[in-house]
């Protein structure tokens, strides 16, 4: 598409530090510390080392993707994802929806193929995030997913950050029976029950009925088109959380997130990205949470594998 990798604003300059030199040592040996240049009160903590026994993929998994709150599993998209995007130049809109979609085809997620379809992800560029989010809360606070009280859905309705994201789950039950995951004290009265039994499945799946994802146009600005592109697709097709801090996994998802070096964050989806999508859309729906988050993780470390490999023979 014309434009499409053009900046949206003119990147600022990059200013330079230079770091003083060093004294050339005298070759005597330093002076013996004494009281009034010694310091004192000082707690030096080493770095961690990395657990061996740890999965790094596994962790990725268990900290960015939250289960299900009612059946503890991975919710993905059961109905054709059908794409919206709002607040941009036609164009442009175009692009983001496209790139979704692809990127949904690529995972193997179901896709709408009308053009008239319901949209279940809403993607919302706006000047005004906050603004947005609180009249939500307060006229259709469904979409922000679910809660348990008032001070729950005062978080859920702080924007932070450049994009945010709200997903609406649902849990259904080896009948077919499809409850939504919302604020809503009378589903108590009569809970989910799943099977019992099984090591392997408790007889309910997690779904994702909906994704709403709101980005501050003037902190996104500076982004190319493509990778703001990916970073959407990618949030929206699976429910995620804590994308605020840079990742050691090579995630599009560090595009945005705090602590990690522009010059090298990707700017498009990568195999780690793919790997886990693909998965999460592989898996049985049944099966229970954990063997869901072990078959992403192995994935992930796969693919990423697959791409080391191809980069060590260029």
């Amino acid at each position: 598409m014309p434009g499409a990798r053009r900046y949206w604003a003119a990147l600022a300059g990059a200013g330079m530090l230079a770091a003083a030199a060093p004294p050339a040592s005298s070759g005597e040996p330093p002076p013996r510390p004494t009281a009034a240049n010694t310091v004192t009160g000082v707690t030096v903590t080493p770095e961690k080392t990395p657990d061996p026994l740890v999965s790094p993929t596994n962790e990725f998994v268990r900290r960015h993707l939250p289960e299900s709150t009612f059946s503890e599993q991975y919710p993905r998209f059961r109905d054709p994802v059908c794409v919206k995007v709002v607040g941009l130049p036609a164009e442009y809109a175009g692009f983001v929806s496209k790139r979704i979609v692809e990127v949904a085809g690529q995972v193997h997620a179901p896709v709408a193929k009308a053009e008239t379809c319901a949209p279940n992800v809403h993607v919302v560029f706006t000047t005004a995030p906050q603004a947005l989010l609180s009249d939500i809360a307060k006229r259709k606070d469904i979409l922000l997913g679910f809660y348990w009280n008032p001070n729950g859905l005062k978080r859920l309705a702080t924007f932070k950050g450049a994009v945010g994201a709200w997903y609406v789950t649902a849990t259904r039950d080896d009948h077919g029976e499809n409850r939504l995951e919302i604020h809503d004290p009378a589903a108590w009265l009569n809970p989910r029950a799943g099977r019992a039994g099984s090591r392997l499945t408790n007889g309910m799946s997690a779904e994702l009925e909906h994704s709403l994802i709101i980005a501050d146009a003037g902190k996104v600005a500076g982004e190319k088109i493509d990778a703001v592109a990916d970073y959407v697709a990618v949030v929206a097709l699976a429910r995620w959380q804590g994308l605020d801090r840079c990742s050691a996994i090579p995630t599009i998802l560090n595009l945005l997130a705090e602590g990690c070096d522009p010059a090298t964050a990707p700017e498009a989806a990568t195999p780690a990205d793919l790997g886990l999508l693909t998965a999460l859309y592989a898996v049985d729906p049944f099966e229970l949470g954990s063997h869901q988050r072990m078959s992403m993780a192995s994935r992930m470390r796969t693919e990423m594998a697959k791409a080391d490999s191809a980069k060590a023979e260029r």
